[in-house]
């Protein structure tokens, strides 16, 4: 019987948009960097590559020995400030999340900094519905420590991760035992044929 879905956030629960970028270059110009923030957003990006669990000094270390200027933590403090308010609501993932919520304990796990997600959270009025939120601070998909953490004193086996990422979030759960939904909207690789939903509402009609 399952108790508790995790799920992930960019992309499953809150669609990634390109203007959420105007967060960086808006931080930028704040503190008169001349970088392309497409450029620097690269190092954000990849920064997953070289560390195992997220860390501000880390991050800000990462970029800086990739670009000219050289950027301080009051800048990384106000860029993740400013993401915290890249989202905003959608009615069909409340919906959504309201009915799941009455059947199911809801967690998420992001490999993301906690702050700035549950910023993010609370901009697009979903908060309320998940019992907590596990950031990259401690551990980051597709470790297994960070779904172990999520899962918490409910068996594995009683759990489903909900994500976009086939590596990080599916094989990652299915492989500490917890079964996965595919967020699949692109219809991407599917190899081990696991059950996928185009968008979020989708779940209404298999849990």
């Amino acid at each position: 019987m399952i108790k508790k879905l995790i799920f992930d956030l960019d992309n499953t629960l809150i669609m990634w948009k390109d203007e959420y970028l105007n967060a960086l270059k808006e931080t930028l110009k704040k503190y008169n960097i001349n970088e392309d923030p497409n450029y620097v957003n690269d190092f954000i990006d990849n920064y997953e590559d070289y560390y195992d669990k997220y860390d501000k000094q880390n991050m800000l270390d990462h970029i800086n020995n990739n670009i000219k200027e050289k950027l301080s933590m009051d800048f990384m403090n106000d860029f993740l400030e400013k993401i915290g308010y890249m989202s905003e609501p959608d009615e069909e993932v409340i919906d959504t999340l309201e009915y799941l919520s009455k059947k199911y304990e809801l967690v998420v796990l992001t490999n993301w900094f906690k702050e700035p997600q549950t910023n993010r959270l609370k901009t697009a009025k979903i908060d309320k519905y998940f019992k907590e939120i596990f950031g990259g601070e401690d551990y980051i998909k597709p470790q297994k420590e960070a779904f172990l953490t999520a899962a918490g004193e409910t068996p594995v086996e009683e759990c489903i991760m909900i994500g976009d990422s086939y590596t990080l979030d599916v094989m990652g759960a299915y492989n500490v035992g917890i079964k996965p939904i595919f967020m699949n909207p692109k219809h991407k690789e599917n190899k081990n044929n696991f059950k996928e939903i185009e968008k979020l509402s989708d779940l209404k009609n298999i849990l």
